[in-house]
């Protein structure tokens, strides 16, 4: 056949180059983004982290000094009695107080009236040397009515104020206004107005812009000269009205004000004091942009050496193409003994090497896909054959009726139960092995071998001692041997003595069989339990404690594996010990096969279409008469 030609527009060497050169490019392009995008938020965090411990330690200072001014001014309106003349010993009272303190220099004691905005001062007092300290006059400590206006609406909400009374070219005070809410006379509200010096205060700040106001907006302290001495309200601030409305202490925000982006945080340090931080985004992120120019540079020259690298190594790297298609090729028809011989020690080789790998590997693969189906064929047989490990699921004679159900969570189970009568006894045994599959259904397969040994031994012993707490302790070397401790099993032997019409048992671990007392069609709930360690702890184990009870015709035995108790619902719900016992007294006055089924079908409509989470075993044992009139067969 003619070979088709194709005319090749793109190379793989150009195809190859291209897209390296594009992966290089968006590699480059992500990485500088990646990078400038962690430096902007790394210098965001700390300008926000900077702004807040400064806010923080300006505005704990501010607080401190406020509320030892009000414990003072509180101290100072309780020192006279507002109903009676202030004397000469309480205005030295006052100096006293005045002089033993150190931020407020300057106290005046009067009565605000609550119907407007006025003040009548009784007495005024100055600290030591503080007018001369601050060279200021008493005239530049006045509130004006308009200052007066906006404190006496807060004092009667709260019962304090602050005032900025800081003017250009002066040491700047604060006025801060104390009234006692609870006390009115004729004249008003007893108040106090202390003035503090903020000489000094915030020198050390180092925001562009930090701010102090009260609730209401107005400006108590800003580093910016603009603000503080013209007593600017800020409420139309964004970053005030976002403090004001959060109910955190701290907080940082990006915002835009005036057409102008900042970085902002705000501190709440109470008494209504509301601190903020903020400095243009522009300015915080000038050193970011600057390295973002540097990124940008350093892309573009690491892209340009990127594709001059593309051009010069492209054809070493596709050279070996050809080969690796061709093996595909053999590969394909059936040849796995493939070999490239390339040389090359880049990725084109770890390829070659790989595909070579790849190539044994699949060969593995089929044959170890034949032994997997040899294997599955022989775990079928495993099944088999310890399905007739079970008894039949019904059986019935004159004396005992007995209905059951096996389902194994995987082909091969831990769970096994049986039961043979030897001359006027009936021995029943339900089983678990730890987990399952198996290496569960070998030691349950040991389980049933000491079993039927016991069987034989019943059957043509007349000595033989059918207690359940010997016998458990045969099974239990027989597991342990079996196992050599690394599989436990729980196990629970019961026997009937039909001439005693008695129930004697003994459990090694195994959840406790269940009694149903028939007392005239009513059945009485009773669970059997007792003390033993589980099959296979030990060679030697304590004795497994025995006990007996009474029967009646009629008693129903009930018994199970935890594999019923512990299935779980698609949701992870247990179905549980309560739903396990109400489907099993629903079904005591059912025939017995017929209520094995429906508990089962009950637990699968919880179980869902989900595999089983474990074995289940479930069987009823029904005593139907203690006589006998003519010989059964034996049982299984």
């Amino acid at each position: 056949m003619e070979q088709q030609l194709f005319n090749v527009k793109f190379s793989v060497t150009t195809k190859l180059l291209l897209s390296v050169v594009f992966l290089l490019i968006v590699i480059i392009l992500f990485l500088n983004l990646s990078t400038l995008h962690l430096v902007s938020e790394d210098k965001r965090a700390y300008v926000y982290q900077s702004q807040s411990t400064e806010a923080l330690l300006i505005s704990r200072e501010f607080l401190s000094r406020v509320k030892r001014s009000v414990d003072t001014l509180r101290l100072a309106l309780g020192s006279f009695d507002p109903k009676k003349p202030i004397l000469p010993t309480h205005k030295a009272n006052i100096n006293a107080i005045l002089n033993n303190q150190s931020d407020i220099a300057w106290l005046s004691i009067g009565f605000i009236q609550t119907d407007a905005p006025s003040v009548k001062f009784l007495m005024d007092s100055q600290k030591e040397g503080a007018m001369q300290e601050f060279e200021i006059q008493a005239s530049d400590l006045k509130i004006s009515d308009e200052l007066f206006k906006i404190a006496h609406t807060q004092l009667l909400q709260h019962g304090f104020a602050f005032l900025n009374l800081s003017q250009i070219g002066k040491t700047p005070f604060l006025a801060i206004l104390l009234a006692d809410l609870k006390l009115q006379t004729q004249d008003g509200m007893p108040c106090a107005i202390g003035y503090i010096s903020l000489k000094g205060f915030g020198v050390d700040a180092k925001s562009s812009n930090l701010t102090i106001t009260d609730r209401e907006g107005w400006v108590l302290f800003d580093n910016d000269p603009t603000h503080f001495f013209n007593k600017k309200n800020i409420s139309d601030d964004s970053l005030w009205g976002i403090a004001v409305k959060s109910k955190l202490s701290t907080g940082a925000q990006e915002y835009t004000h005036q057409q102008i982006d900042y970085l902002g945080s705000y501190v709440l340090p109470g008494m209504d004091l509301i601190t903020l931080s903020r400095i243009e985004k522009r300015k915080a992120m000038r050193a970011t942009y600057a390295l973002a120019e540097r990124y940008l540079l350093l892309g573009l020259m690491a892209t340009a050496g990127a594709i001059i690298f593309a051009i010069l190594f492209a054809k070493t790297m596709t050279a070996p193409l050809s080969r690796l298609y061709q093996a595909t090729k053999e590969v394909g028809a059936g040849n796995f003994n493939v070999d490239l011989n390339i040389k090359s020690k880049d990725e084109i080789g770890a390829l070659s090497d790989s595909f070579v790998a790849m190539s044994r590997k699949i060969k593995e693969l089929i044959l170890e896909s034949i032994r997997k189906v040899h294997l599955e064929n022989e775990l079928a047989i495993a099944s088999t054959v310890q399905q007739t490990l079970i008894p039949p699921t019904k059986f019935e004679n004159e004396r005992i009726q007995i209905s059951s159900l096996y389902r194994s969570a995987d082909q091969c189970g831990g769970d096994w139960w049986g039961f043979f009568e030897a001359k006027d006894k009936l021995c029943l045994m339900i089983a678990d092995a730890t987990g399952h599959g198996l290496p569960s259904a070998l030691i349950t397969a040991s389980a049933r071998s000491c079993v039927s040994v016991l069987n034989k031994m019943a059957q043509v012993d007349p000595q033989f001692d059918f207690s359940p707490a010997t016998m458990m302790s045969f099974a239990n070397r027989a597991v342990h041997e079996a196992a050599t401790g690394k599989i436990m099993m729980t196990f629970f032997m019961a026997v009937v003595d039909y001439n005693k019409k008695t129930l004697s048992y003994a459990n090694a671990g195994h959840n406790p069989v269940w009694l149903f007392k028939n007392n005239a069609g009513k059945y009485a709930f009773q669970s059997l339990m007792s003390k033993g360690l589980r099959l296979g702890e030990g060679y030697d184990v304590p004795a497994y404690e025995e006990k007996t009870v009474p029967l009646s015709e009629g008693d129903i035995l009930f018994l199970y594996t935890d594999g019923i108790l512990e299935g779980t619902s698609a949701a992870g719900d247990m179905y549980g010990k309560g739903k396990v016992k109400r489907s099993v007294e629903k079904g005591l006055s059912q025939n017995l096969d017929t209520a094995v089924l429906n508990i089962m079908d009950d637990f699968m409509q919880h179980n869902g279409d989900k595999p089983l989470d474990d074995d289940i075993t479930l069987a009823f044992a029904k005593i139907n008469s203690f006589n006998l009139s003519k010989e059964s067969p034996p049982s299984v």
